[in-house]
C-alpha cells in the first residue's frame, strides 16, 4: 500500500537525528517542515538534513496544509499543549516520551486524540524491535514459570556533559525520573503485564535541592501476583539499559533492551534452572525507529488504546514515585 506521510517536526534536538534516518529509510515518508526556537540552529539543522521549510513558529507547522503528521521532540513540559494542538488540527502525532509531565496531562492528550479521531503514538522505541516481542513471547509462554523478579537499570552519565540540556531544568520537565524511569515502569508493564501495588522509593536531586530535577532514583515495587521489581535510573552511572525477568523456572537477561548497542547483534539470553543459558539473536540490522515511524503512520485509532493505556499507567506510577520518594514505608499505589 502506497503511503504519503508528510512530517512536520516540532523540535530539532539530539533525539531527532535518529528519526531523520528512520524516516529516510521508509518509502512514502518525507520531512517537509521543522520548527525550533533558535533560528540559527534551525537553519543549520535544515541544511544538514536537506529540509527547506523552516520556522521558529510552532503553529506554522501545525497550520500548514502540507503537513499531515507531526513529530513532537520538544521538552516534556511542552508535550501536552502541542500534542493537543496538533491533534485538534487533524494531524496524527508521534510524541516523544514521557507523554506528559504527569498522568493528568497524559489523560488530556488521550482525550484530545479521541475527540479529534486522530491517532496519538508515543515514541517508546524498544517495543518496535522484534527482539522485544520475542522476549515478551518467552515470558508469556510460561517458559520462565511464575514471574518473581523484574530488574531494570537505565542510566546515562553522558548527560552530565550537556549542562544546557532540558533534563537539568525542572520547568522543562527534566530529571531522570520522567526521562529514564519511564522505561523502567513501562518495560515492566509491557513485558510482564504486572502492575505495582506498593512502592518504596528514594533518590537524590541535582545539587541536593528540593524542587530540582532528579539525578538518580531507586525503586522497589511490589507487583500484583507476588513479584518484586527493582528499578534503577539516573545520570550518575555509565550507560546501562539492562533488564532481567526472573521466574520460578528460568530467567531472561538483555543488557541493551532499549536499543541494541550493535544493530547486528540484538541478543538476549534465557537461563534455565540447570544453569545453562540459551542465546537468542532476533532482528539483526533492524532500526527500531524505522519500524516505529511506519507504525505511527499506519496505526488506526482502534489499535492505539493498549499502548496509550500502558502510557497512562506508567505516568500514574511515576506520579506516585515523585510524590513519595524518600518516604521510609511502602506506599500503596
Amino acid at each position: 500500500m502506497a503511503i504519503d506521510v508528510r512530517w512536520g517536526f516540532l523540535g530539532i534536538g539530539r533525539v531527532t537525528e535518529r528519526m531523520v534516518v528512520a524516516m529516510g529509510s521508509r518509502p512514502g515518508h518525507r520531512i517537509c517542515m521543522a520548527a525550533g526556537r533558535d533560528p540559527i540552529k534551525v537553519r543549520e539543522w535544515g541544511e544538514r538534513h536537506r529540509v527547506e521549510s523552516l520556522t521558529t513558529d510552532l503553529m506554522e507547522v501545525i497550520r500548514s496544509p502540507e503537513i499531515n503528521a507531526v513529530y513532537i521532540a520538544l521538552p516534556p513540559s511542552l508535550h501536552c499543549e502541542w500534542t493537543c494542538r496538533a491533534l485538534h488540527a487533524g494531524k496524527r502525532v508521534l510524541c516523544e516520551k514521557p507523554l506528559g509531565l504527569n498522568a493528568a496531562e497524559c489523560q488530556a492528550m488521550m482525550q484530545a486524540s479521541r475527540d479529534a479521531g486522530v491517532p496519538l503514538i508515543h515514541a517508546t522505541g524498544f517495543v518496535h524491535h522484534p527482539r522485544s516481542h520475542a522476549m515478551r513471547a518467552s515470558v508469556k509462554s510460561g517458559e520462565l514459570g511464575t514471574i518473581r523478579r523484574v530488574t531494570v537499570a537505565c542510566t546515562f552519565s553522558s548527560v552530565a556533559e550537556r549542562p544546557e540540556d532540558h533534563r537539568f531544568s525542572s520547568k522543562a520537565g527534566g530529571g531522570c525520573l520522567l526521562d529514564l524511569g519511564w522505561y523502567c515502569a513501562y518495560a515492566t508493564l509491557w513485558f510482564t503485564g504486572l502492575k505495582p501495588i506498593e512502592l518504596k522509593t528514594f533518590g537524590s536531586r541535582n545539587g541536593g535541592k528540593e524542587g530540582e530535577p532528579w539525578n538518580q532514583v531507586q525503586v522497589i515495587a511490589r507487583l500484583d501476583g507476588g513479584a518484586v521489581a527493582h528499578w534503577d535510573c539516573g545520570y550518575d552511572a555509565a550507560g546501562r539499559k539492562w533488564i532481567e525477568i526472573a521466574g520460578s523456572k528460568g530467567s531472561i537477561i538483555c543488557d541493551d533492551f532499549l536499543r541494541p548497542w550493535d544493530l547486528e547483534k540484538p541478543r538476549f539470553w534465557v537461563h534455565g534452572q540447570d544453569g545453562k543459558a540459551r542465546a537468542e539473536l532476533v532482528g539483526q540490522g533492524i532500526l527500531q525507529e524505522s519500524w516505529m515511524v511506519q507504525h505511527a503512520a499506519l496505526t488506526p485509532m482502534a489499535a492505539t488504546s493498549e499502548s496509550l493505556e500502558l502510557a497512562w499507567s506508567t505516568q500514574q506510577i511515576l506520579d506516585e514515585i515523585e510524590n513519595n520518594a524518600g518516604k521510609s514505608a511502602f506506599t500503596q499505589v
